[in-house]
């Protein structure tokens, strides 16, 4: 995400509802693509893969719901 989006999201700052909403809407068009990216990785690079799979931080965000 970037900065702005975080902000959106967040709910800080002045942001308008509608820059909240595009905000969301970029972000859920972009795992789509976060998809393709660990299909690429999967496919040619299995090694970084299994770097993300192992990393702690990013096990217990997606795994805390």
């Amino acid at each position: 995400m970037t900065d702005n989006d975080r902000e959106y999201i967040a709910g800080d700052g002045d942001a308008s509802d509608s820059q909240r909403y595009q905000a969301v809407s970029r972000v859920r068009s972009r795992f789509d693509e976060l998809v393709t990216d660990l299909e690429c990785l999967e496919e040619h690079r299995p090694d970084l893969l299994e770097e993300l799979r192992e990393n702690d931080e990013i096990q217990r965000l997606l795994c805390e719901s």
